[in-house]
């Protein structure tokens, strides 16, 4: 066989290329890509364009991908004036899904907020469907926030589109909504946490009561607890690791005395996970937002504050008093922008000014 009949792969499922006689530049020849799928059963080998006409592999791809796409729903992707919104809500997803984390719970979220928009014609999409949007979210009592993480995602979705040429140019649209950044940072006297802590320390369900405690105890993201596992724990080295976390990636929480008293005292309980439901199931989320609910019911705490994010921001707080500086309040707590961390700072700060004011109005000055 001629080399220039062999196929080569390329990272790209489904692209190949050939190279051929003619040479294009710097002595190197020019590639003809393939794509290779099945319909109706059978394989079928198209060529899709030369690397002299500007084509490569991630446009191959693409191409592939729309062709499976029609295949799949009938639809042509590139026949951009029919496409509605919808069509390209379920390309990102395709595209996305598996490769971020979040892709599910973005796409949840088009869905309770963004229908309205899923049967429009993409150049129908005006700014007063933006408009309606945020109305119909804010007379339901939804958070500002959540209209602009919903609005963001429309954007990441139009945005993904352009990049791969699923469509030219974005709708039009003109937003004049002030929307302020919302960020709580709950703050604990000491009467309340200590009540708090008593209510924790001596409800009925005691792996929950530790559960909450470690969070308590580390600063801990709420979930985080549940997915620590024995082979990730390190009694020496006082840390456990947190895989797949908020981020991402993986991360590595310190322990202090009491949080490793707390892991110990699961250590003849539990089989994989520190904590469990059954040998090798984890705790779910739902159980344990069930049980911080009603602790945060006995404790009598603000209806505005979240019984375990609280915790946390009680944690970074804390840290912040006792003089710690920000880098090593950070690595505390993982947080990857040093301005998450200035906010316990800077609230520290506050308390300090304020404890210093109602001193001075205990001061006599002769």
């Amino acid at each position: 066989m001629n080399n220039n009949d062999i196929l080569h792969n390329t990272k790209y499922e489904g692209v190949y290329y050939k190279e051929l006689k003619n040479i294009i530049s710097a002595g190197k020849p020019d590639l003809s890509y393939y794509i290779i799928f099945r319909t109706n059963g059978k394989q079928k080998k198209k060529a899709v364009g030369k690397k002299s006409q500007y084509m490569n592999a991630k446009k191959a791809y693409e191409i592939r991908n729309d062709i499976l796409y029609e295949i799949r729903y009938g639809i042509n992707m590139h026949n951009r004036k029919e496409l509605t919104f919808k069509c390209l809500v379920d390309k990102w997803y395709a595209d996305k899904q598996g490769k971020i984390k979040s892709a599910k719970q973005d796409l949840q979220r088009l869905d309770n907020y963004c229908n309205i928009l899923y049967n429009k014609k993409l150049k129908d999409i005006s700014s007063s469907d933006i408009k309606k949007i945020y109305a119909i979210m804010i007379e339901k009592g939804i958070s500002e926030q959540t209209f602009k993480k919903t609005y963001s995602m429309y954007k990441r979705v139009i945005n993904h589109a352009i990049e791969y040429e699923y469509i030219k140019s974005a709708p039009i649209i003109k937003l004049n909504l002030s929307i302020k950044d919302k960020k709580i940072t709950e703050s604990y006297s000491d009467e309340l946490i200590n009540k708090y802590l008593n209510v924790i320390d001596n409800y009925d369900n005691q792996t929950m009561s530790k559960i909450v405690r470690l969070i308590f105890a580390t600063g801990m993201r709420r979930a985080e607890p549940l997915k620590l596992m024995w082979e990730h724990y390190s009694y020496e080295n006082s840390t456990v690791k947190i895989v797949d976390a908020k981020s991402g990636d993986d991360e590595i929480y310190f322990l202090s005395n009491s949080a490793k008293e707390i892991i110990e005292s699961q250590r003849t309980l539990t089989k994989d996970f520190i904590f469990e439901d059954s040998p090798g199931v984890a705790i779910g989320k739902g159980k344990l937002s069930y049980h911080a609910n009603k602790m945060k019911l006995k404790a009598g705490l603000p209806d505005d504050y979240r019984p375990l994010h609280s915790l946390r921001h009680h944690f970074g707080t804390v840290l912040a008093r006792n003089g710690l500086n920000a880098f090593k309040i950070q690595k505390m707590m993982t947080h990857k922008d040093i301005s998450t961390t200035q906010r316990y700072i800077d609230l520290a700060d506050k308390e300090i000014v304020e404890d210093l004011n109602r001193i001075d109005e205990k001061l006599t000055f002769n």
